[in-house]
């Protein structure tokens, strides 16, 4: 009657256990843990690789990526609004859009999932959303408004930095943090910050005009202080032609340019004129 009984039970559990058994393959690139669901302490959560047979009713088995992972928290994502908010040091609000490539440590998948019970999914969008955004608030208040849209990229690198030293010791290695699109400030803001650009604009646009106009003016003077040098020297080169051409006619050099002249007739009327002179100096 026993054995009938037990034979019974072993009928109706066979199934049962079958129906419970449940395997999985933890691939390469990915940590696998092995939960016991009904169990406390370190000796819950173990670590596994490969093939992974369990019982689906007592054990649960998680798989973690080791690799970069991309999350983009964006107001165009999903149906909830994604996107960071800050207040700035000056109380004003901003807006925007960030893309965070991290990887998971692979020696503390384990503490992560005993400290936090929940898989990279859902840790991405609660646990390192909201270190993000501390992060980001962090930065914030040291910035006004005006100075977190003109100096975007400094904020992006102060609020990293910060971002890293909150996720880092958590098991959470920080690849790159990246702001996308516009920041996104009230209308006041902008319409200041528009202003100033624009002043700023068309005061490089004077100091060039200014500069061009320098340019041109010290062309010009240069052109005539060129025209007036060469004036110069042309007078100097004239001056000195006719000096050299003075000392060169001497009393004999006049005779013989006269003599080279003279056709050798003399007036037939009148004083017959001393043509020939003592050249010699005697």
């Amino acid at each position: 009657m026993q054995n009938k009984r037990f034979f019974v039970w072993l009928l109706l559990a066979v199934p049962f256990l079958l129906g419970s058994c449940s395997y999985e393959r933890v691939d390469a690139g990915y940590v696998g843990i092995e939960v016991d669901l009904y169990g406390e302490g370190e000796q819950s959560v173990t670590p596994v690789q490969g093939f992974v047979w369990y019982n689906s009713v007592t054990t649960a088995v998680y798989e973690f990526p080791t690799f970069v992972q991309n999350s983009v928290y964006s107001s165009t994502e999903g149906t909830s609004n994604r996107e960071f908010k800050v207040t700035t040091q000056d109380g004003l609000s901003c807006a925007f859009d960030v893309s965070l490539n991290y990887r998971v440590e692979q020696e503390k998948v384990v503490s992560i999932f005993k400290k936090y019970r929940r898989t990279l999914d859902e840790l991405s969008e609660t646990v390192i959303r909201n270190y993000m955004r501390q992060g980001f608030n962090t930065a914030a208040s040291r910035y006004t408004a005006e100075d977190l849209y003109q100096k975007r990229e400094t904020f992006q690198s102060d609020a990293e930095k910060i971002i890293r030293s909150l996720l880092e010791p958590e098991g959470f290695k920080v690849e790159q943090i990246v702001i996308l699109g516009t920041m996104r400030l009230p209308n006041s803001v902008m319409q200041n910050v528009e202003a100033k650009v624009n002043a700023k604009q068309l005061s490089l646009k004077k100091q060039e005009e200014l500069a061009q106009a320098q340019a041109d003016a010290a062309k010009k003077i240069a052109e005539t202080e060129g025209y007036a040098q060469s004036l110069k020297i042309q007078a100097e080169a004239e001056a000195y032609a006719n000096k050299v051409r003075q000392e060169s006619l001497t009393p004999m050099l006049i005779q013989q340019q006269f003599i080279e002249k003279w056709d050798g007739k003399l007036p037939i009327y009148g004083e017959v004129p001393k043509i020939f002179k003592d050249v010699s100096g005697r």
